[in-house]
């Protein structure tokens, strides 16, 4: 089969699109031999998630490490969402994978979700990367990905999200996203103001916690290139200079920094940080010029509040400065799930003309 098929095939095997669970993944990448990378940073959170893992992807690769990310949802093609060193896996590589768990998968329905993360982490493994960044789908403590013990734990920041999953208020949310901490484990909090039910399951398990704005963070001062402060895995202070990363929120640079920091990795960071190159995440308030009108696009995946309000925030940040003149128009589409009251009532002051479609 083709990768075509393949996806095609993994979306019919389990009878639910979304089945919470550890058993089914865990059964499969036994049989798999499916072993923990070197080095694991796994990633959860209502927003910031994918711009953290992606900062962390950059970081990795500009330094030579190998580096395995595994990202969701996708963009354009499914290969996006299974990258090594940087470069998305063929369709090749991935029906291979594909191949190998249905060999082994028995009477075992896996979900979509769930062969796409077997195939992720068998990938990682024959490819023999040294860091494997790892991005939850949906929650944490039930998610395919956390089969895998992390060595640092993140936690982006918590909205009001898949509310018939995990929750109706952020203190049950955070305590779903909490199941990716491990005991004794690292965990980097992104979240400025997080929930009491998740501060108080880190104390619980005797992790070793960094709060953004309370342990490190970013500053910026006047013109001066944004200098980051925070800890190394010893405790002792640590700061450097990085490259400007317009677009992306400091609060998840600066945990994509904290937590490669106290990961172990052999690296001068004063010297090597000010060299690095951070570019736009795409879909993350991604800024781009239309090739034909010549207009500013700005490209952007929010889909809760939370996430439409950091999108205004930066709307305004772009008109304010002259990059962005004249009138705003915006094209919507979300799915029936979502909270679209809440989103339409923060858009509406900025927004001049609306063109609404829907999620095909």
């Amino acid at each position: 089969m083709n990768l075509t098929q393949w996806l095609e095939f993994i979306g019919q095997v389990h009878p639910r699109e979304i089945e919470l669970g550890l058993e089914r993944s865990r059964r499969v990448a036994a049989r798999l031999g499916i072993k923990k990378a070197p080095s694991v940073i796994t990633v959860a959170g209502t927003n910031g998630k994918g711009t953290i893992v992606g900062v962390m992807e950059q970081c990795l690769c500009q330094f030579g490490i190998a580096t395995g990310c595994y990202t969701s949802p996708h963009i354009d093609s499914f290969n996006e969402r299974i990258r090594v060193q940087g470069k998305q896996a063929s369709d090749l590589v991935i029906c291979d994978a594909f191949a190998q768990i249905e060999a082994v998968r028995g009477d075992v329905t896996l979900s979509y979700f769930e062969f796409a993360t077997l195939a992720a982490l068998l990938i990682f493994q024959q490819q023999e990367v040294e860091v494997a960044l790892l991005e939850v789908g949906l929650g944490g403590r039930l998610d395919a990905v956390n089969i895998i013990d992390p060595d640092v734990s993140v936690i982006a920041t918590i909205g009001l999200d898949h509310q018939d999953w995990l929750g109706h208020d952020r203190e049950s949310i955070s305590l779903e996203k909490a199941g990716i901490l491990r005991a004794g484990g690292w965990f980097v909090c992104a979240d400025s103001n997080p929930p009491a039910a998740l501060q108080n399951q880190a104390a619980l398990l005797n992790c070793r916690s960094l709060y953004v704005g309370r342990h490190f963070s970013i500053q910026h001062q006047d013109d001066s290139s944004p200098c980051w402060h925070g800890q190394t895995s010893d405790g002792v202070d640590l700061t450097f200079a990085l490259t400007p990363f317009p677009g992306l929120l400091a609060d998840n640079v600066a945990a994509a920094a904290q937590a490669l920091v106290i990961s172990g990795l052999d690296v001068d960071w004063i010297s090597r940080a000010v060299a690095l190159r951070i570019d736009a995440i795409p879909g993350r308030q991604e800024l781009r010029r239309d090739c034909d009108s010549g207009c500013r696009v700005l490209l952007d995946v929010a889909h809760n509040p939370h996430a439409i309000a950091a999108l205004v925030s930066r709307v305004a940040e772009l008109r304010d400065s002259g990059q962005v003149l004249g009138k705003i128009r915006t094209v919507l589409a979300f799915m029936g799930d979502k909270d679209v009251d809440s989103m339409l009532d923060a858009l509406e002051s900025t927004i001049d003309f609306w063109y609404i479609t829907q999620v095909e």
